[in-house]
């Protein structure tokens, strides 16, 4: 005697629309890449352009100083996020334009974080300071606050 598995349509149809809403890694919340200041930064607001110049090697100042940025180097990811969103180049081209400004005008590479502990810590200790981040990570830090979200991942 066979049997079959009868399913309802309505229990059918919100079993679809869980195996949707739920991405592979069973996380509720959307990925997003933040910009990040120190909590006690004067920096309020930073233009797409003023924060790809910073990294570019741009000088972009602030209340009469410049603006340091620090890249996060220990996830592939989020650069690769960061540099196709922000930046709008690949990490080669990135990397070939930093060259390029340095050795032609002397310009500062963005000074480069293994850990989001550390790159928390830098930015605590200048408020002129900036880097990018998940923004679940950035959210673990009190000693930091966003400033923008780059990225979202819909």
């Amino acid at each position: 005697m066979e049997r079959s598995i009868s399913v309802k349509p309505g229990f059918a149809f919100i079993l679809l629309l869980m195996v949707l809403a739920f991405p592979e890694n069973g996380s509720w919340a959307q990925e997003a890449v933040v910009l990040v200041v120190a909590k006690d930064s004067p920096i309020v607001e930073l233009s797409s352009l003023n924060i790809r110049k910073a990294y570019l090697g741009m000088r972009v100042n602030m209340a009469g100083q410049a603006i340091r940025p620090y890249r996060l180097n220990s996830d592939e990811q989020l650069n690769r996020i960061f540099l196709q969103s922000v930046i709008a180049m690949s990490e080669r081209s990135y990397q070939r334009r930093l060259l390029s400004f340095t050795l032609k005008f002397g310009r500062p590479r963005p000074d480069e974080v293994d850990s989001p502990a550390a790159l928390s810590r830098l930015i605590e200790e200048n408020p002129l300071a900036i880097g990018y981040m998940w923004k679940a990570d950035a959210e673990r830090y009190t000693e930091i606050r966003i400033l923008s979200v780059l990225w979202q991942d819909l």
